[in-house]
């Protein structure tokens, strides 16, 4: 499947990233810029769906989807 092998690649570029150093933190904030350039408000959406799992809330849409 395209998105198991998208996922993947994706997981494996992302271990390269070292966070407590100072171009890794600008390397992850290139990608979620990016990312929110091709789908404006999909990292706020997903951050308020774990927010609201962490209070216990069901986040399920009403037609089944997540």
């Amino acid at each position: 499947m395209q998105s198991d092998d998208s996922t993947a690649r994706l997981l494996d570029a992302l271990k390269g990233i070292d966070l407590s150093r100072a171009d890794g933190r600008i390397g992850i904030g290139s990608l979620l810029a990016e990312i929110e350039r091709r789908s404006p408000g999909a990292i706020l959406r997903h951050a308020a769906t774990i927010q609201l799992q962490s209070l216990g809330c069901d986040t399920r849409l009403a037609d089944g989807a997540s």
